[in-house]
């Protein structure tokens, strides 16, 4: 029988018993009854005050240095490889050799200690100076000094940090003191030299101001005088420009009034001939004028004449356009009733087409005897809508109106031979010609 021993990643439990020593960490174990015992080591982080107080110098003065320590069991192998955690045993069973069983107190009182003496110890070793001027070389002294003894007793350093360095003397005041007023010194002297500095840039600058501002004024000078030269120039030459000028437009002035009096004889002139002119075409317009009142009479004489003629003119052309509309209208009716019998025919076709067969056995001369004796009854329904007509005009410029009501009935009939052999494929017209040619034989 026995127990289950559990253990969280900050403590390790050593089981020991007949067959030695093992440890758990993070995880769960077992215990035999009677024969085995138990115990657990913290394996957290200690923080620790380091105070040394009074400790001598290399020179006898006498300082206090407060610092904090951290400090644990170094239980993880740092020189191991490799992203899963390794638990350095070696320095755990160490630890565990000196401090398993103890309580925390104990512990932290026995690393105090061994601080303590070895921070008082690096502080025998420097100066004043050292340790106020350089704080973290110091505590790299004190980290490098103790390693070596923790790890012997199986701890490492996490942190090591001075919080506080002081004497009961004054001593460190008047060093400050002494740095102050260094300090100081070297901040007046800065400000002096950079005022002496500033005067003597200040007194450059203006000097050299002063001579650019002499050579702007001189040049200036110069320029205005060039200036001035140059506008009395410029005016002497305005002034010739003006006098010639002048003189040229007096002799214009001259030369214009001279023509002015030359064309104004030339004007008395040309209104003289003007007048004289006006006066001729006013006498030619009232014999214009005379004439065209006797044209006008004429006009109105002959107008009347003419008016009889077209009066006359226009009877015989509506005669003539009623007629037109008339024979227009007799064609329009022909056209339609012709219209409509081809219709009629072409409804009938189907019926032409099925007796074609029948009328091929009675052999061609019988079926063109057929269609020559129904020629007249042809002609006669395609004129009888002419019967319908009470009266006929036809107008006609070379007499031929009458003749194309004719032309019409026969072009209806003509068409004949083109319908029987589209129905039946005979040609009457080979059929006819060849009954005549047998029938000139025969005689």
């Amino acid at each position: 029988m026995g127990n289950i021993i559990v253990t969280p990643p900050n403590k390790v439990a050593i089981i020991s018993g007949p067959k030695g020593s093992r440890m758990i960490i993070g995880s769960t174990g077992w215990q035999w009854w009677c024969i085995e015992s138990t115990k657990k080591l913290s394996l957290e982080l200690m923080t620790l005050p380091i105070n040394s107080r009074s400790a001598e110098t290399t020179k006898g003065v006498r300082v206090t240095v407060s610092a904090v320590a951290q400090i644990k069991v170094k239980a993880i192998d740092t020189t191991a490889e490799g992203s899963k955690i390794k638990y350095d045993r070696k320095s755990i069973n160490i630890a565990a050799q000196h401090f398993l069983g103890d309580k925390e107190e104990v512990i932290k009182e026995a690393l105090t200690k061994t601080m303590e003496g070895h921070q008082r110890q690096i502080l025998g070793t420097l100066t004043v100076e050292e340790i106020y001027k350089d704080r973290a070389a110091f505590s790299e002294r004190v980290r490098e000094h103790v390693m070596e003894d923790l790890g012997n007793m199986g701890f490492e350093l996490v942190s090591y940090t001075v919080t506080s360095i002081d004497d009961n003397n004054g001593y460190m005041e008047s060093l400050g003191a002494t740095q102050t007023a260094l300090v100081k010194r070297e901040a007046a002297e800065g400000r002096a030299r950079n005022e002496a500095e500033a005067r003597k840039k200040v007194a450059q600058y203006k000097a050299d101001a002063d001579i650019a501002a002499s050579n702007a004024v001189r040049e200036a000078h110069v320029e205005m005088l060039a200036q001035k030269e140059m506008e009395a120039k410029a005016d002497r030459d305005l002034n010739m420009k003006k006098a010639e000028f002048a003189k040229e437009v007096n002799a214009a002035n001259e030369l214009a009034k001279a023509a002015g009096l030359i064309e104004k004889a030339k004007q008395d002139q040309k209104v003289v001939q003007a007048r004289t002119q006006q006066e001729a075409i006013r006498m030619q317009v009232q014999v214009e004028v005379a004439q065209r009142e006797a044209e006008r009479i004429q006009q109105e004489k002959e107008g009347e004449s003419l008016a009889e003629l077209v009066e006359k003119t226009n009877k015989a052309k509506a005669i003539k356009i009623e007629a037109e509309a008339e024979a227009e209208k007799i064609r329009a009716i022909g056209e339609a009733e012709a219209a409509a019998i081809r219709a009629k025919g072409a409804a009938e076709a189907s019926v032409l087409q099925e007796k074609a067969e029948a009328y091929k056995q009675y052999g061609e001369a019988a079926i063109t005897q057929l269609i020559v004796e129904q020629l007249p009854a042809l002609a006669k329904e395609v004129a009888a809508p002419l019967q319908n007509t009470g009266k006929m005009v036809f107008v006609s410029q070379d007499g031929k109106a009458g003749s194309m009501l004719t032309s019409d009935v026969t072009r209806i009939l003509s068409s004949l031979p083109e319908t029987v052999e589209g129905l039946t494929g005979i040609d009457l017209r080979k059929l006819v010609t060849g009954k005549k040619a047998s029938a000139e034989v025969s005689m």
